[in-house]
């Protein structure tokens, strides 16, 4: 009977409830730390949009949370895995020097612009001859367009022997948005470690936004100021490639859309395109408008080199497959071939001959 009466008189424990009130916290405090811990991708996020009022409105509103994460260390976590998996860190870019020359820099292989230098520019030298064994080397870039028009170039131009080529394009890319992918740097960067003679490049597929000028201007597609800068833009590009010894540029323009307003965009793109190489000398516009279009219009499919009706576009309609790749590809490589072995590429593929030693030459005394 006591052991009964004390059960009966202990209090026994009965689980504690929560009220809706603590759990609209305990949500509220997750998302939060979730937030921060994510800050640096959500910034990213915003500066990738295109420049207008809805892009400023959201980097007002994560701008502060993502300096709240990385000064209190929040955004550590989601860098270091990004790191163990040799992906991107999460967060916006980190700032890249500006791709103008430094002071001082010898400025010769820039040509096309009336700088008042006596004497030659390099692209207006003579080409060296390539020969087996030492072919001229051929750097492919641009965005998504390029890529199956570079694979098909890489694949003709590997047939001569006489040239060698490294094929580099990027999706989602172009020249209005370097603080999404920099592209004057990397070119920069391949020129540097590949040493082209020439370089095929194809852009715009992506350009029709707005820019930010390195003041900090933004100006919206089509625009005065928009086409200005893009200008800029392009011969930038080009500026970037003779600086770097760079002897030729084969500037390859966009082909028609199918939509109409992306059309038009299109079109006014490849008028700077054309423009710049008009009035720069070793720059060759490949006007792949023309080449991919039947009558100035757009198709699905056009003849090949033999004759053959063959499909040209992908099922997204801009796109190019690997037969209207290779239209572009044979347009470049006459280009290539005209300027750099006119005599054909059997007569180049042997050493040219060495100069014989002058009879009765003086040589230095021992």
């Amino acid at each position: 009977m006591r052991r009964r009466d004390r059960a009966e008189r202990e209090p026994t424990a009965t689980p504690r409830r929560r009220t809706a009130g603590s759990a609209l916290t305990a949500m509220v405090v997750a998302l939060a730390l979730g937030a921060l811990f994510n800050a640096a991708a959500m910034k990213k996020t915003a500066l990738d949009m295109p420049f207008g009022a809805a892009r400023d409105l959201r980097l007002a509103l994560v701008g502060p949370l993502a300096s709240l994460s990385h000064w209190s260390l929040l955004d550590r976590p989601a860098e270091w895995t990004a790191l163990a998996l040799g992906k991107p860190r999460p967060g916006p870019p980190p700032a890249r020097a500006g791709s103008q020359p430094a002071a001082g820099q010898d400025d010769e292989a820039t040509s096309g612009r009336p700088d008042g230098k006596p004497g030659k520019t390099l692209q207006e030298r003579p080409l060296p001859k390539p020969y087996k064994g030492h072919p001229m080397r051929l750097y492919i870039a641009g965005d998504s367009m390029m890529g199956l028009p570079g694979m098909a170039l890489t694949n003709l131009a590997g047939k001569t022997k006489l040239v060698k080529t490294l094929l580099d394009y990027r999706i989602s890319t172009g020249l209005c948005r370097p603080d999404a992918f920099d592209w004057p740097a990397q070119l920069r960067a391949q020129v540097k470690a590949f040493h082209p003679g020439a370089v095929a490049v194809m852009f715009g597929a992506n350009d029709n936004q707005g820019v930010e000028t390195p003041s900090g201007e933004v100006y919206q597609f089509g625009s005065r100021g928009w086409k200005k800068e893009y200008r800029r833009r392009v011969e930038e590009v080009v500026a970037v490639l003779y600086r770097g010894g760079v002897r030729r540029v084969y500037w390859i323009g966009q082909p028609v859309m199918p939509d109409s307003s992306y059309d038009a965009q299109v079109r006014l793109i490849n008028e700077i395109f054309r423009g710049v190489a008009e009035k720069t000398t070793g720059v060759h516009y490949i006007d792949a408008y023309r080449l991919l279009s039947k009558g100035g219009r757009y198709t699905q499919y056009l003849p090949d080199a033999g004759g053959a009706i063959v499909q040209v576009r992908e099922q997204d309609g801009e796109h190019l497959t690997y037969a209207g790749g290779l239209i572009v590809a044979q347009a470049v490589l006459d280009a290539v071939e005209s300027e750099w072995f006119p005599d054909g590429g059997d007569a180049r593929r042997t050493p040219p001959p060495a100069s014989p030693k002058p009879t009765g030459a003086a040589t230095p005394e021992g």
